[in-house]
């Protein structure tokens, strides 16, 4: 798409054809430029739709990251509405009007407040703008009056003061009024400090007589959302001289539509945006928003000058539904998909679905003598009674060779979890021991006190069908391992089973969620201590996604897989 554009969530802004490694070098680059200047661009806008005719000005250069962040958003809230800024050096590069008022150090360094006022109305006759607000903001106000009064006398204007801080819906109606009552109907009143869309609004609802806005760290910072969540995925891909072949993602919340990809809009009979499609490039749905810009590393078409994007920006904000132009409205555009792209997602994602094969493990939460036996120092009541299952899901992970992720309680004797709970799986005793049922013959044991090389790590995934984490506190997370083992084995789902809910198991499934993994509970293969707790648990995981099953249920499920 040419800037400047208006597009909506999931639409396509940007399409490049090119080799693999070429399309991935500049993907940073591109993001960070999209990023960029589509999070200035639309802040600023928001800031000027909230002003409602009245001017707003950058004042943004103290407050962003860095000299090219300062540059951009004076580029790019020009662009959309804003009338100047304070950045020279923008308005050399970009031609943009310059703006400025006199500093609290200007103010300062006389010995009187009115004395300052006047030398700088000296220094611009013409353009002066009184920051009144260094000392006491009243008796500023009746300086400038003062010497808005002696200017005139020499046939010249003050242009208006300027207030920085304190309460705007008091001390502007204030200085209006002031200014009104001596004749100085013309002098505008400047705010900033502080201000967003948000605080501009509501000076604009209070009828607060304001006549332009100063933004700057709310603006060129973003500072509620300083980012847009830009993409660049593949959708499509070849080899040599065969034919193009769509791809897509799949992942939860981030999957894409695959194919070449164009957006279309379409207006209504008073020329309003009405909708917008997200079809495939050969489709014929309304005016294309996606043009060629380049062509074999060179430009096709010149790129317009700041001044041409700026009278385009608002030529195409009057197609904007005015709904749109609240920035606290709850309406929102349609933008629909093509039936046509529908069905080649649909068709696609079947085959992907059908070609990778879903990566499961199970979570086995310290199945140790000293929590199921009742002899146990830590004895879970009924705890017994989840063996024969847990049994059964360890022969199952034999046959289908699902890999065991185990964890195993491991204190010494002054322990300081002694101090909340009675001594337990002490290294070396038998309470320590995990249970036959939750044990495969082959297994490797790690420790919390060690880090593993990735490359390590990776070769015990391959090597053991079952690797067992110790761990001295109630997440198996506190070992410094298991973050690595997950993310070389990503899984797609993780079954847990164990004890106790309320304790261990709670904590590594906080810890899967936490890292977004899909989590199925083995009901019957768990065990708790409170059974009020339990249903508090249960209910707070399905809220976020949890699924639950049974040990049979498992079996037969997996057993087809």
């Amino acid at each position: 798409m040419e800037e400047p554009e208006i597009v909506f969530a999931t639409e396509p802004i940007l399409r490049v054809t090119a080799n693999l490694i070429e399309a991935q070098i500049i993907e940073s680059f591109i993001l960070n430029r999209i990023n960029l200047a589509t999070t200035l661009a639309t802040k600023a806008a928001r800031i000027v739709f909230s002003a409602q005719g009245r001017k707003v000005f950058d004042f943004s250069l103290r407050r962003t990251q860095g000299i090219e962040a300062s540059l951009a958003c004076a580029k790019y809230s020009y662009m959309v509405g804003v009338e100047g800024t304070s950045n020279l050096l923008a308005g050399y590069f970009y031609k943009i009007p310059v703006v400025g008022t006199m500093a609290h150090s200007y103010v300062m360094s006389f010995p009187r407040e009115i004395e300052s006022f006047l030398k700088f109305s000296y220094q611009f006759p013409t353009k002066s703008i009184l920051l009144v607000d260094t000392y006491d903001v009243k008796r500023g106000i009746a300086s400038a009056v003062k010497v808005a009064k002696f200017l005139k006398r020499k046939g010249v204007e003050l242009v208006g003061i300027r207030l920085d801080s304190g309460n705007f819906k008091e001390i502007v109606h204030f200085a209006r009024q002031f200014f009104d009552r001596e004749g100085l109907i013309d002098v505008i009143i400047f705010v900033s400090g502080d201000l967003d869309e948000y605080k501009i609004k509501d000076l604009i609802k209070e009828n607060v007589p304001v006549d332009a806005f100063g933004v700057g760290t709310n603006m060129g910072c973003s500072s509620d959302l300083p980012f847009t969540d830009v993409i660049y995925k593949l959708v499509e891909i070849k080899e040599r001289k065969s034919q193009f072949i769509p791809t897509m993602k799949l992942s939860e919340r981030k999957s894409t539509y695959p194919g070449r990809k164009q957006v279309f809009r379409v207006l209504d009979k008073a020329g309003k945006m009405k909708e917008d499609f997200i079809g495939l490039e050969d489709e014929k749905l309304g005016e294309r928003l996606l043009h060629k810009v380049m062509e074999k590393g060179k430009r096709v078409i010149s790129e317009k000058s700041l001044e041409k994007k700026r009278e385009l920006f608002f030529q195409k904000i009057r197609a904007l539904p005015e709904p749109l132009k609240d920035i606290t409205t709850s309406f929102v555009y349609p933008v629909k998909i093509s039936s046509k792209l529908e069905k080649l997602a649909v068709s696609l994602s079947e085959k992907i679905k059908e070609r990778i094969k879903e990566k499961i493990v199970f979570f086995d939460i310290d199945t140790q003598a000293d929590f199921l036996s009742k002899r146990g120092a830590l004895y879970v009541p009924g705890a017994e009674e989840i063996i024969k299952n847990i049994k059964k899901l360890t022969g199952l992970a034999k046959r289908k060779k699902i890999l065991i992720i185990s964890t195993q309680d491991t204190h010494r004797q002054d322990d300081s979890e002694f101090k909340e709970f009675p001594p337990h799986c002490i290294k070396g005793s038998k309470g320590h021991k995990k249970i036959k049922e939750s044990l495969l013959k082959d297994f490797q044991v790690l420790s919390f006190r060690k880090i593993y090389p990735r490359e390590r790590l990776e070769a015990f995934i391959e090597k053991y069908p079952q690797i067992i984490l110790e761990k001295n506190t109630l997440s198996i997370f506190s070992n410094p391992n298991i973050s690595i083992l997950l993310e070389s084995i990503f899984p797609d789902r993780v079954y847990v089973y164990g004890v106790v809910t309320d304790y261990c198991v709670k904590e590594a499934v906080k810890g899967l969620l936490k890292e977004n993994f899909d989590v199925v509970i083995v009901e019957d293969a768990v065990k708790e201590i409170s059974p009020q707790e339990k249903e508090r648990l249960f209910g707070m995981w399905k809220k976020k996604g949890v699924k639950f099953s049974l040990t049979e249920k498992v079996i037969k499920e997996l057993e087809e897989l």
